[in-house]
């Protein structure tokens, strides 16, 4: 039996429609994606990293930024406080005090100082040390803004009046809190503990 050639080429057809495979819908090759950048923050308190997001990670570097600025004022305070309780106190503010402390503060450490040149007390001999100074999270008063914790330690100093010695230095710690007085940070007030430091 002939085929016709017709016939044989239908068949063909038919025969290749069978053995080809049916076209598969193509898959999207997957995206490429970037990847979502980490951050890593540490308590303001201090202690274990932990992972968090830009916002956090901003604010913990403008507290930060904030800390360091503190720290800074009270140590410039602090040298000019030596300078004066070893000078035997002032009646009036010194430019470093009006830079460094405001409000109830500045009046409280002025009457202080008063009060010891009235009396000829000064500071004499040993070392003011520094023993600690700590952040202080979540402690405020009267609107400050960031507050931290020092403790001093002046048992080497003595207090002489006149030129008699009276008493000796002790541990103290004190609790200060800073405000921005226009665009100045400044200490606005503290709480002094005597005792081992906290």
């Amino acid at each position: 039996m002939h085929w016709s050639r017709i016939a044989v080429l239908a068949a063909s057809c038919v025969l290749l429609t069978a053995c080809t495979a049916a076209p598969q819908p193509s898959t999207p090759a997957p995206s490429a994606t970037t990847p979502t950048p980490t951050f890593s923050c540490t308590p303001e308190a201090g202690g274990t990293a932990y992972e968090c997001s830009q916002f956090d990670y901003d604010q913990m570097i403008a507290k930060d930024k904030l800390y360091a600025e503190a720290e800074a004022v009270y140590r410039r305070f602090a040298a000019e406080d030596e300078r004066i309780l070893r000078a035997g106190g002032t009646t009036e503010a010194t430019p470093i005090l009006r830079e460094t402390t405001t409000g109830p503060f500045l009046a409280e450490t002025l009457e202080r100082y008063r009060w010891m040149h009235a009396r000829d007390r000064h500071l004499s001999g040993g070392t003011f040390k520094l023993m600690s100074l700590k952040r202080a999270p979540d402690r405020s008063k009267k609107g400050s803004i960031v507050a931290m914790r020092s403790c001093v330690d002046l048992r080497s100093v003595q207090i002489v009046e006149g030129d008699k010695a009276v008493g000796g230095g002790v541990v103290g710690t004190d609790l200060l809190y800073f405000i921005r007085d226009g665009e100045q940070l400044k200490i606005l007030g503290a709480d002094g503990t005597e005792g081992p430091c906290q």
